[in-house]
């Protein structure tokens, strides 16, 4: 053979596999369209509200009428937020989980919240596969998750590619005792993994459409931390988003990615007040809508709830042992039958934030009175009476703030007076006086929603002192001094007290659940007796 045939076969073979190449790649192709509507039914941060998975199903089922193309899929914060995940570490929740079926779930912030060797095992347990792109193992510089999966509809193949927060609490366990990093969310690299794992998706993976699950939430945040509309501004590839952590509900949002390109954003909110309906029409157009569940009337799944209903009682059915005796009654409520402890000082808001502040060591503690929903009696108190005291599954930690930011935080607490609001805060470890008839100088977002700061002029709170645990005598706030607050994560982490101490920093650490705590406190530093101490209250809160 001459070298001008040779040469003409070398470029014919060259251009035949560079045409096969962008054959199989289907980003550089028009993706296929479905035969029929592809729904992704979805949820996120459902925090162990566990009666939503029976609703959850029975969408599932009347969706399941208009299509073959169903597919269900986890926003991520599953594991913990409540009684049967405390009780549990989780396992009650992953059970639940499995019985209901799931194509995909991507791994919340708070799976760690029990410790990263009972997250991996959660996740392994979860029989669907759990995915984040960024987290990484420091030791082996692997990657626990896998990136994305495939899901095939007939001839369309959709990647759910995961991505998880670089902020929370619970990156504290991320360290081990030493401060040394064992694993990262990899918040330096986040944008460049972001769109290696949608480029891998598209080309390894043969993806027509790429859809992201992730738990960053959509606020913008600062430190250079990502969020889910950060995402998909600094990448290009994406379709459509399914964003958790921040709580909010967003049926339908556009946002351009980094060529101009319109992406659809979507979420659920919480607690499974809503589930997301994603769908990819016959046209290829991606669209979204919300369905609220929250109403008793919503539809259920029998199969579900029944097995929901067998979980619980075998948890409670082990939790049903005495913690402790109180001589005494604690109550929310007055000596007529009024609650109260949105609006004043109690003795159970005293014995709970005591037992946040003692077993944290902090220096003072708070807790919103809308978080403690009923008595403990006189008489023989079980860990059951603790958990329905407080029976969100609520996460205690510490933060680090300035006598100037719980001053501020005092007087949000008591800016919705004479009205009751769940925001009032029960405390530890400090005393004030409180002017009710002063207008509250408290400002609000514009949206007259979340906390922004406390305006000039009078305030309501006055003479705040903070307890010295050494001498036991109270001493005037220090305006400027660094204190450590002990608190839950519906206060410093979440949208609770509308924002007020959300994301303080640092978050020192996390202690547990406030059941465990409270229990700690009781069988330990009480000795398993509540006495008189808490018989009333103790002017912590000078009305005037």
């Amino acid at each position: 053979m001459n070298t001008s045939k040779l040469g003409k076969l070398l470029f014919s073979l060259f251009i035949a596999i560079t045409f096969i190449g962008c054959y199989n790649d289907k980003s550089n192709t028009e993706p296929a369209l479905p035969k029929n509507p592809i729904v992704i039914l979805y949820e996120n941060d459902v925090h162990c509200a566990v009666e939503g998975y029976a609703k959850f199903v029975a969408q599932r089922s009347l969706l399941a009428a208009t299509t073959p193309y169903i597919t269900t899929v986890s926003g991520g914060d599953f594991a913990s937020g409540g009684t049967i995940g405390a009780l549990t570490q989780g396992k009650g929740i992953v059970s639940i989980m499995n019985e209901v079926g799931y194509d995909a779930a991507v791994l919340g912030n708070h799976e760690l919240d029990y410790g990263i060797e009972q997250m991996l095992t959660l996740t392994n347990e979860l029989e669907a596969p759990v995915l984040c792109a960024n987290f990484m193992n420091m030791q082996t510089q692997g990657y626990p998750y896998p990136a994305y999966h495939i899901v095939s509809y007939g001839d369309v193949d959709i990647a759910y590619v995961g991505f998880t927060t670089t902020t929370s609490g619970t990156i504290k366990q991320l360290y081990d005792e030493q401060g040394n990093e064992l694993y990262s969310f990899m918040q330096e690299d986040f944008y460049q993994i972001a769109q290696n794992a949608i480029d891998k998706a598209r080309k390894e993976g043969k993806a027509d459409y790429v859809v992201a699950i992730a738990h960053l939430g959509n606020t913008e945040r600062g430190g250079g931390h990502p969020s889910s509309k950060s995402l998909i501004a600094q990448t290009t590839g994406l379709n459509a988003v399914i964003d958790g952590h921040d709580h909010h509900t967003i049926t339908e949002e556009f946002i351009e990615n980094k060529e101009g390109q319109a992406v659809l954003l979507t979420s659920a909110g919480s607690n499974f007040k809503n589930v997301g309906v994603l769908t990819l029409s016959q046209q290829g157009k991606f669209s979204s809508t919300l369905i609220n569940i929250e109403g008793d009337d919503s539809p259920k799944d029998e199969q579900i709830l029944q097995f929901i209903k067998d979980v619980e009682e075998d948890v409670l059915q082990d939790s049903d042992y005495t913690i402790g005796y109180s001589n005494v009654d604690l109550s929310i409520y007055d000596s007529n039958g009024k609650r109260i402890v949105r609006t004043q000082e109690t003795n159970i808001g005293n014995l709970v934030a005591d037992a946040f502040r003692v077993y944290t060591s902090a220096d003072v503690a708070m807790v919103n009175g809308g978080g403690i929903r009923t008595n403990i009696s006189q008489g023989e108190i079980t860990l059951n009476d603790i958990i329905n005291v407080m029976p969100f599954g609520d996460m205690v930690y510490t933060a680090t703030i300035t006598g100037q930011q719980l001053l501020d935080a005092m007087e949000f607490s008591v800016s919705h007076l004479p009205k009751e609001s769940g925001e009032f805060m029960q405390v530890s470890g400090m005393r004030f006086e409180v002017d009710p008839s002063i207008p509250s100088p408290v400002v609000l977002d514009e949206n007259n929603d979340l906390y922004s700061h406390v305006g000039e002029g009078p305030r309501r709170v006055s003479n705040l002192q903070i307890l010295d645990s050494a001498s036991g005598e109270y001493r005037s706030v220090d305006l400027s001094r660094k204190y450590t607050l002990a608190s839950i994560d519906y206060i410093l982490l979440e949208m609770g007290g509308s924002g007020i101490l959300r994301y303080t920093e640092p978050i020192d650490k996390y202690w547990g659940m406030c059941i465990e705590c409270i229990s700690a406190y009781i069988s330990d530093t009480l000795n398993g007796h509540i006495d008189s101490k808490y018989a009333s209250t103790e002017g912590r809160m000078l009305f005037r």
